[in-house]
């Protein structure tokens, strides 16, 4: 299975909503040990770590080159793909320095959703028989339960977010409007599935007004640290 970064990155900020509070639940109550830092440069290398720690581990820190240092990586959606087939998943995703940034991934557990997206590639790990018990056990466990993006559109736009709309037609809104159309395709629909994602309307309002004002102020999504 084949991804670019970009296609990866639209899938990622989708799920972080999700996956943010799953990190917090999962550490809640418990003092914190500092967060183990790995580097690898190849798929073997990672999925021969997380081979080894996918039990006795909760969360690792992937430091990935960035692609002008001309360092080689493996593609960040191969990454994901391992992680699935020992059941663990990518949950943040940080700035190091000019050069690296870093991609926290955790194990999950029991009480752990999973995106329609997650499952599609578990299931071509099964197909190629790549998938560990462990994973498996978590696959197993996941499709008994709703996905948290169930009965989202796949690719939304922006007559699915009324309440977005609505805002950006008004005259006062206009830079924020001339911001969101000049957007690219995949980052609106980052937008458009963040917002969607909220159950409660006040908290839909809440993130429409903030990704205005992060396209005003020119921040990426998460950028305030402020995310609903």
């Amino acid at each position: 299975m084949r991804g670019s970064f970009q296609g990866w990155k639209d899938e990622f900020v989708a799920d972080c909503v999700f996956q943010r509070g799953f990190e917090r639940s999962l550490f809640r109550g418990e003092i914190m040990s500092e967060m183990k830092e790995i580097t690898c440069y190849t798929p073997k290398e990672w999925r021969s770590w997380l081979s080894k720690n996918h039990k006795k581990e909760d969360r690792v820190l992937l430091i990935r080159y960035k692609k002008h240092t001309g360092k080689k990586m493996f593609n960040q959606s191969v990454a994901m793909n391992e992680a699935i087939c020992f059941g663990w998943i990518d949950t943040t995703l940080k700035r190091i320095d000019d050069e690296r940034y870093g991609v926290t991934f955790v194990k999950r557990n029991k009480k752990s959703k999973w995106s329609e997206n997650t499952f599609a590639r578990a299931r071509e790990m099964i197909k190629l028989g790549k998938m560990s018990k462990f994973g498996l056990e978590m696959f197993l466990m996941g499709s008994k339960k709703k996905t948290h993006d169930h009965g989202l559109p796949k690719n939304p736009s922006l007559s699915d977010v009324p309440e977005l709309k609505m805002e950006l037609d008004k005259p006062g809104n206009r830079k924020a409007k001339e911001g969101f159309d000049k957007m690219s395709p995949s980052n609106r629909r980052m937008y458009f599935r963040w917002i969607l994602h909220a159950k409660r309307p006040e908290t839909r309002m809440k993130r429409v007004r903030q990704a205005m004002e992060n396209v005003v102020k020119n921040r990426k999504l998460g950028a305030s640290g402020k995310d609903a």
